[in-house]
């Protein structure tokens, strides 16, 4: 009977571990600089919900996104996953409440399908494949590139003209679900914001993440920058990693909590 009894608390305590590992939401705040800035602007950025809700009806997930303001919501592919006719319904229904309050900016992953487009679009978002659209925050103007995922990019040259940067003078964001360092390390903008790493799902303490690019342990055995989740500094240009809110296949998440990410680009010349 006793073995019972512990058996049972062992099951119910890894049931809510990985309820907080999967369910919980992070918001972590980022800060970054540019002198091209007049004003702060919150970008609130959404990646790799995969259909799910986080919340009845995204409540959660909405009021958390409520709290920050944002000037501007990227959405950076993968908000489903194609056949899941449930988890796409969630995933329109999430745009189309917030796009009655923001402008919504989105660009496709490789889970949706092109055929999803139309419906994101109709559902209020901003739909961007190989586009720019310019945009005014305050006395700041942004231009927003969007660079969908249609299979591995073959042609970088192609890629690069299809999102050239116009106007230097306008802050460039680019939105690219996944990011591919031999094609974007060469665009000219200032932000580029990814997701589909999921921020490599496990992660181990001190060691990052447990697979990235399909290898093991990659900040102990690979030589190369490894881009799985945060902020990078590109040189002449940001770039941040989303780790994402949903899984794909499993929820199988380990000390790498579903993540709202949030990025306030502010003046570097206040003050000067």
């Amino acid at each position: 009977m006793r073995k019972r009894r512990i058996f049972f608390v062992v099951v119910f305590a890894l049931f809510f571990f990985w309820l907080f590992e999967n369910f919980k939401i992070v918001v972590p705040v980022t800060t970054i600089s540019s002198p091209k800035i007049r004003n702060t602007v919150t970008i609130v950025q959404i990646s790799d919900l995969h259909g799910y809700s986080f919340g009845l009806d995204n409540n959660y997930l909405l009021r958390a996104i409520e709290k920050q303001q944002p000037d501007i919501v990227a959405v950076t592919g993968d908000l489903f996953n194609r056949g899941d006719n449930r988890g796409k319904a969630r995933a329109l229904n999430l745009i189309k409440v917030l796009s009655e309050e923001y402008p919504v900016y989105y660009v496709r992953g490789e889970h949706e399908g092109s055929s999803s487009v139309d419906d994101i679009g109709d559902a209020g978002a901003t739909v961007l494949e190989y586009e720019r659209v310019d945009v005014k925050v305050g006395e700041t103007h942004i231009s927003i590139y969007g660079c969908p995922t249609t299979g591995y990019y073959s042609s970088a040259d192609n890629v690069l003209e299809a999102i050239k940067v116009e106007d230097n003078n306008n802050y460039n964001i680019l939105l690219a679900h996944i990011f591919y360092e031999e094609v974007f390390d060469k665009w000219k903008g200032d932000l580029i914001l990814s997701g589909d790493t999921h921020g490599g799902s496990i992660r181990l303490p001190f060691l990052g993440p447990l697979k990235y690019n399909g290898i093991t342990l990659p900040k102990l055995s690979y030589n190369g920058p490894v881009y799985d989740k945060g902020l990078f500094n590109l040189g002449d240009k940001y770039l941040y990693v989303s780790p994402g809110l949903g899984n794909f296949p499993l929820p199988l998440r380990l000390f790498n909590h579903p993540e709202l990410t949030v990025i306030k680009v502010v003046s570097s010349t206040q003050g000067n």
